[in-house]
């Protein structure tokens, strides 16, 4: 592998070069041998390892497998720089492969493992990083791998209940639009040049018809750029921590949906704050980072908030029931895991409990928007059909 180096030589002159190496440890002891005093080193990129971030984003589910993978081969008994490159090998993502084995060299090279992962806060969150450190200082980097590993599956099955939830409607939406707009512009044109030959008298609900495919024909390409605008400045908007709260704050309240993505998040805080709980991370630490991962602004500011009233001495139930953003069996389970000292166990049976309820709400969902969805598609062509025939009918009795 090649790498970029900067260094400087007995004079103090800053020399800049490429040196193809094993690992980077190898090109400073290569630069050293030269009397150069190397000041920095990094892989040379080329203009195949230029990518877009999206699409180069490493997915939860291939760092749940690595994780796994590890777990099992230091629990084995091999060393973690070894386990680490034979993973690295297996992995087929390109760049989590490319990570990890800059991960493996810096800790050959003698740095902690949790230190290493955490320059890619991108690949592996905090919560991650936060298990593995509290995995060193106890010496179960195994356990905690694994514990890691199940909460990761947890969270994912979670996430595919509310993808699945959401797919249905935004397909049957994409088609139904697909179609209308197809009529729009491919098909009613060819019944207004008809019409027009014909002169008849047209209904008021054929004119609008008419009036709606000329606007989309002519305007299409505006349209068209106008929604994409419109979705890249609102992504954009959302950057604003005012924005994404109030966007946040309305989404917890649209109809049936807001009532589904609060038990989500709700499931979600108790699985992070049970597994946080069980790796004997502090509850401060925990809060802060369920606050940073909870993927919600509302959620964030009543997870902060409680952490601050939780540093003063309060109990975690009664600050979070003050926020009035948890339902009240959360907390009383919670109030009797801290009095029993059992709160890891008592937050798994909440996760639980929102999960089937998320299951149930799920499903729910799909029986309203299913009928709903079909109703609006054949509303909708149907009009633009009896608008179309309405003229024909006209015709066919002023012949007869």
């Amino acid at each position: 592998m090649e790498y970029k180096y900067v260094a400087r030589d007995a004079g103090g002159r800053r020399i800049t070069g490429i040196l193809e190496a094993p690992n980077p440890r190898a090109v400073a002891k290569e630069l050293r041998d030269q009397g150069l005093y190397p000041l920095s080193i990094s892989p040379k990129r080329s203009l195949a390892d230029i990518s877009i971030p999206f699409l180069n984003r490493v997915p939860l589910k291939q760092v749940a497998l690595f994780t796994r993978q590890v777990a099992a081969m230091i629990g084995a008994g091999i060393p973690l720089p070894t386990a680490l490159g034979t993973v690295a090998e297996q992995t087929k993502h390109k760049k989590l492969r490319n990570v990890l084995r800059e991960v493996k060299e810096m800790v050959e090279g003698g740095e902690k493992f949790s230190e290493a992962l955490g320059k890619y806060p991108g690949i592996f969150d905090r919560l991650f990083v936060s298990m593995v450190e509290a995995g060193e200082a106890t010496g179960n980097l195994d356990i905690m791998l694994n514990r890691y590993f199940i909460y990761m599956e947890k969270i994912l099955a979670l996430r595919r209940k509310v993808i699945t939830a959401m797919v249905y409607p935004t397909v049957v939406l994409c088609l139904a639009v697909g179609i209308v707009a197809f009529l729009l512009i491919k098909i009613v044109p060819t019944f207004t040049s008809l019409f027009n030959e014909a002169g008849v008298e047209l209904p008021a609900l054929t004119l609008f018809v008419i009036n709606l495919s000329t606007f989309l024909k002519s305007n299409f390409a505006y349209i068209f750029w106008g929604i994409v605008a419109f979705f890249v400045l609102f992504r954009l908007a959302l950057r604003n921590d005012n924005v994404r709260r109030v966007f946040d704050r309305v989404r917890l309240r649209i109809f049936i949906i807001g009532p589904l993505l609060r038990k989500v998040a709700v499931a979600r805080f108790s699985r992070t704050l049970a597994t946080m709980v069980k790796s004997g991370i502090p509850i401060l630490e925990a809060l802060d980072i369920i606050a940073k991962t909870s993927g919600n602004k509302v959620i964030e500011d009543a997870v902060m908030q409680a952490r601050s009233e939780v540093a003063k001495g309060e109990s975690l139930s009664k600050t979070l029931k003050e926020t009035g953003i948890f339902p009240s069996m959360v907390i009383e389970m919670m109030a009797a895991g801290e009095q029993t000292g059992a709160l890891d166990e008592m937050m798994d049976k909440v996760a639980d409990f929102f999960e089937d309820e998320v299951d149930a709400a799920v499903a729910a969902l799909t029986s309203i928007l299913e009928p709903f969805m079909l109703i609006f598609l054949g509303g909708f062509i149907g009009m633009i059909v009896v608008a179309l025939y309405l003229p024909i009918f006209k015709m066919a009795a002023t012949i007869k």
